[in-house]
């Protein structure tokens, strides 16, 4: 089975994530499993949704005395890895630590903006950062905006910024940590299969997905999911100066609220657009700037033109490489791409006559191929 690696992965992680995200990665993955590309629109999309991503980081920071920086948090958030199973952009917990950390002890900075457009991710990570968001409010003037998603892991952090805004459109909060898991021994038993363990250590196999889940297994896994939801929700309360009995059995109890919801419910504290609250610190509304972008549906063609993007050029590009993501083919490391592919001017492998190169581009397209985005949430 193709992929079984990440399918695993995906299932052992405890997540802090919207369901429905969660959904789209576990369905992303099914499908590198079974074989199956995205089709090159889909691709295209992903690539103009990540320039947008990248004009926001890069047009909304800045580092000159007096300085206000904004820190993106968008798309998936992971330990290490800034990418995204199946959705544009992504955010390193690793990279944001060290980001912030450096704007933290630079003298000229005297406020820190959080620009978040995130439906959660990983836990990994993420309340060790929390902390030192919630200590460094001593320092500086941390603001963190939904703009316009801010559910889950990203909550998480910017709950524990000096102030919480909320856009008007956008939704906030979805408290709450899950784990999957899938039991595929049925179908392995209707394919003639039978998976063995040979293990040393009594728990060592448990929970795997190619038995049912007994009730050992599940209690060990519903343990684990209780401990991060107490350090989530205890962080929740520390960040926004409440009781962790009332982020308990308040703050949307695991829904997303809109914004005046948010606001009323305690998880925010006024309604405010980025650029407003930049404004209030001195900062110039920034014309390049792309609001919500991450949180609306995949970018056509249409759109990445109107947004100045490289996907209507019409290139066909398919490549999953870092640099075709972002739109720039000329400096494309041909990983990911579908040698086959019509057109598909971004990849050098696309003349070649080579079967035995396309066979080895095929098989790094598969190591590689979590870096596609298939679904922005």
């Amino acid at each position: 089975m193709h992929y079984s690696a990440v399918v695993r992965s995906v299932y052992s992680s405890v997540w802090a994530i919207l369901p429905e995200k969660l959904e789209a990665i576990a369905a992303f993955v099914h499908m590198k499993a079974g074989g199956g590309m995205a089709d090159p629109e889909t691709i295209q999309a992903i690539h103009a949704a990540n320039q947008i991503a990248a004009a926001r980081a890069k047009n909304l920071s800045s580092g000159v005395p007096g300085s206000v920086v904004v820190l993106p948090i968008y798309g998936i958030i992971n330990q290490r890895y800034a990418g995204d199973f199946s959705g544009p952009s992504g955010t390193s917990v690793q990279q944001l630590t060290q980001q912030f950390r450096q704007a933290v002890n630079d003298p000229n900075v005297t406020a820190i903006v959080f620009d978040v457009d995130s439906p959660g991710g990983s836990v990994s990570g993420v309340d060790e950062l929390a902390q030192e968001i919630f200590d460094a409010r001593k320092q500086k003037k941390i603001i963190a905006v939904s703009n316009c998603l801010c559910a889950s892991a990203a909550y998480w952090l910017a709950s524990q910024a000096s102030e919480m805004v909320v856009s008007p459109s956008s939704v906030t909060g979805s408290i709450g940590v899950y784990q999957m898991h899938e039991d595929d021994s049925k179908y392995l038993d209707n394919m003639g299969v039978k998976m063995q363990f040979i293990s040393a250590g009594k728990y060592k196999v448990e929970g795997n997905g190619f038995e049912p889940l007994d009730d050992g297994a599940r209690q060990a896994m519903q343990g684990m999911v209780d401990d991060y939801y107490g350090m989530f929700t205890k962080a929740v309360a520390r960040g926004r100066g409440a009781s962790q009995k009332a982020v308990l059995n308040g703050f949307g109890e695991g829904r997303v609220l809109t914004a005046q919801n948010a606001v009323k419910q305690g998880l925010a504290d006024r309604v405010d657009t980025l650029d407003g609250v930049l404004a209030g610190l001195g900062v110039k509304q920034n014309p390049n700037a792309q609001a919500c972008a991450l949180g609306m549906p995949a970018v056509n063609a249409a759109q990445a033109s109107a947004t100045g993007g490289k996907a209507d050029e019409g290139n066909g590009c398919t490549c999953e490489c870092d640099s075709c993501q972002v739109g720039d083919c000329s400096s494309c490391t041909h990983e990911g791409c579908d040698p086959e592919e019509e057109g598909c001017v971004g990849c050098g492998m696309a003349d070649s006559d080579d079967d035995e190169a396309k066979a080895g581009q095929r098989a790094k397209a598969e190591a590689r191929a979590r870096r596609l985005r298939l679904a922005a949430l």
